[in-house]
Parts: C-alpha cells; sequence; structure tokens
C-alpha cells in the first residue's frame, strides 16, 4: 500500500478555506460517498502541491503557476515522485475547478478552464489465458493447503467476474448463488448489472469458504470481513469489511507465488488486468461487445472503444475476405473442372474452422465445389427452374 504523503493539517488558513469550500461545493453537487472521498483527496493534493511551490492562497494562482504545476506533475516532481497521467491531471484540475467556482474566482477559472489534458496511450494490459490458468492452479492449491484462503477466493472472484477492487472489497453474499452458480451485482461505479456464471469446478471452493468464512465476525454478510485481514495499525474508518487496497495486495500475493512456484512467469501487471483479461477471453473466442459488457458492467460502448484495435472479430474478418476475394482461391488441377478454373479453398474463421456454411446453417453456393461425380439430381435441378 502507498505511504500517505499529503495531510490536511499542513495546509495554512487560506488554503485549508479553500479546502472546505470546495468540500462543500462538492455535497451540493451531491457527489456520491466515494467519489465525494475522491475529490476531497484530489483537492488536498492541488492545495499542498501549489503550497510546496510557494503560492500563498487560491487567489494568488497566475497562468504560469497552473501550467507549472500540470508540467510538475507530468516530470513526476510532486511528493510522490510518481509522474501524473494526463487523465489524472484532470481530475486534479476539475478538483480545483470545484473550488475556485465555490469561491466565485472567475478570473482563474477562465484560464484554468482552457486547459486540455494531451493524449494518453491507451494501454490494455492482460494475461494469457496460460497465465491465468497457472494462477487458477496456485489459488487452488492454496486453498487445499489452507494457506490464506481468502487470497484464492478473491482470486477466483476476479478470475470469474472481474470486478472493480472497490466492488469486490464489499462483495456480499447475497450477490453469489452458489445453488445456481451465478454471480450478480451491480457495478458502484456507474450502478450497471455485471452478471455471469462461476465454473462448476470453483463452486466446492466458494461453498467451502463460506462455511468458513460464516463463523467469523461479519463473514455472514461478507465474502471479506475485515476480521480475515490482517491487523496493521489503527483503524482509519470503521468498515466491517477489507480494504480495496487489500484486494490489491491479496490479488498481487497469487500472482507473484505463481511466478515463484510454478513454471510460468506471470507479468507484474496489476489487478485491474483481470477485467482486461476477462474481455480479451471473451472476444478471442469470438463472443460480442455486449457479452463482454453485460459480464463487466460497461457499455459496449465501453468496451467496443478500449478493444476494437486490439481484436480481430469476425464482421472485420468477413469484411477482408470481401476486400480479397482471390486469396483463399486454390486451383481446380486434379479435378473435373479445368486446371486454370480457380475454386474456394475454403475460410479460416475466427476460431480457426474451415467452414462453407454461413452461420445460418444454410449452404453458400459460391463457396461450394462444382467437382465431377457431385452434380444435383435432375429432379432437383427442374424444381429450381420452375421456382425462378
Amino acid at each position: 500500500m502507498a505511504r500517505k504523503m499529503y495531510f490536511s493539517d499542513e495546509l495554512d488558513p487560506s488554503w485549508r478555506t479553500a479546502w472546505n469550500a470546495g468540500k462543500q461545493e462538492s455535497e451540493l453537487r451531491n457527489h456520491r460517498g466515494g467519489t465525494s472521498r475522491k475529490i476531497a483527496n484530489a483537492m488536498l493534493w492541488v492545495c499542498l502541491d501549489f503550497q510546496d511551490q510557494g503560492i500563498q492562497s487560491i487567489e494568488d494562482i497566475s497562468p504560469d503557476n497552473w501550467l507549472a504545476l500540470v508540467e510538475r506533475y507530468r516530470m513526476g516532481l510532486t511528493r510522490s515522485k510518481n509522474v501524473i497521467s494526463e487523465m489524472s491531471i484532470k481530475k486534479r484540475k476539475e478538483a480545483l475547478m470545484l473550488m475556485l467556482k465555490a469561491l466565485k474566482l472567475h478570473s482563474i477559472v477562465d484560464f484554468v478552464e482552457k486547459w486540455k489534458p494531451g493524449e494518453d496511450e491507451n494501454i490494455i494490459r492482460w494475461w494469457t489465458n496460460e497465465e491465468m490458468e497457472a494462477m487458477n492452479q496456485t489459488a487452488i492449491k492454496m486453498f487445499n493447503e489452507g494457506d490464506r484462503i481468502e487470497r484464492a477466493i478473491a482470486h477466483f472472484l476476479h478470475y470469474t467476474i472481474g470486478p472493480r477492487r472497490s466492488d469486490s472489497a464489499l462483495f456480499t453474499w447475497e450477490r453469489i448463488d452458489l445453488d445456481e452458480g451465478m454471480i450478480r451485482f451491480p457495478a458502484h461505479k456507474n450502478r450497471k448489472r455485471c452478471q455471469t456464471k462461476i465454473e462448476p469446478r470453483l463452486i466446492p471452493f466458494f461453498e467451502r469458504y463460506k462455511d468458513i468464512v460464516s463463523k467469523c465476525k461479519d463473514g455472514d454478510v461478507y465474502l471479506f470481513p475485515k476480521s480475515r485481514a490482517q491487523k496493521s495499525g489503527t483503524d482509519k474508518k470503521n468498515n466491517l469489511h477489507i480494504t480495496d487496497a487489500t484486494i490489491a495486495k491479496w490479488l498481487a500475493y497469487v500472482r507473484d507465488k505463481t511466478s515463484e512456484e510454478g513454471n510460468i512467469e506471470i507479468r507484474k501487471f496489476p489487478c485491474h488486468s483481470y477485467r482486461h483479461s476477462i474481455a480479451m477471453r471473451y472476444l478471442n473466442s469470438g463472443c460480442q461487445y455486449e457479452d463482454v459488457a453485460g459480464v463487466l458492467g460497461d457499455t459496449i460502448a465501453t468496451i467496443e472503444k478500449h478493444y476494437s484495435e486490439l481484436i480481430f472479430t469476425p464482421a472485420r474478418e468477413a469484411a477482408w475476405r470481401k476486400a480479397h476475394c482471390f486469396a483463399t482461391k486454390i486451383s481446380s488441377e486434379g479435378t473435373a473442372q479445368p486446371a486454370f478454373i480457380l475454386r474456394d479453398g475454403g475460410f479460416r474463421t475466427h476460431s480457426s474452422n474451415f467452414r462453407a456454411a454461413s452461420h445460418s446453417g444454410l449452404m453458400d453456393s459460391s463457396r461450394v465445389v462444382d467437382a465431377g461425380g457431385f452434380e444435383p439430381p435432375a429432379f432437383w435441378l427442374q424444381t429450381r427452374r420452375s421456382s425462378n
């Protein structure tokens, strides 16, 4: 877990006034609890970053001060030493705008509002089926040996439906129907419904875990009650369940343990890559964008935006076949037809199978070879002529 570097008691009185005004503005806009906390944190970071630059109050911000802070974010020159992405800078800009509007500093709003983020590279990181199955086997071994079984279950949950880690931290048993083998829950971020089936081989592990965790405090409600987490200092919030940071730590443990003990090196991707891996697994199997959207709780447009460049879909393959109509033609040599006539040698679908039948099950005559010995019966030809 990252070490906290920004504290509200460091704020000078003028910056504290701006921070409190921004938080009140956020409440007036009826932001949800989690969103409100994130915005409050972003405002705190911006206030202290300006304060570290020597800016005495929010009223003193100039265009040069704002652009200088943006460059510091891009260069990783703030307290965290991390390079801040363009979209994260945009969120900090929005937090700053809340404080400026709350204090009616319209002249500063004008030039801050004009700033637009640059384009971030859209990076999708996913594990292959081989990597995911290796982690599955590690989690199964961990559970059978009684080695931190809640971490194994966290992996199974993310392998199955890929919730955002904030959703998995507060996951309740009412979202899982073990008799039906289904998981259903509304994503907290956008309230979209997520649902999918659990692999039959994993259901016994959920059942055994439920028997164990139900005997722990709050374990009859939450999959991951706080009583299953290791104690590490004082609690800042009186939650009944673990934090999303703990989920990330548990999933990283399964990932790294697989690399240490197995014959395959698991790439050190963040836990959000479970979502990317599910999407790629579905799309590489020929599923549609709406199939993935129903599992992950994203819109079809979001799935298409992020993954369309990575997948050669059946629709694109059909378009390719039309544009390269001679690509699959082969010689008729050795058949009853003249050798100079090219015939269709079949085509590969996204599942690497050859077929001459369309998805409707009807034969496509343009893909059937008219070879000697396979002429249609005379009565069939007569029927075709009369129908025409």
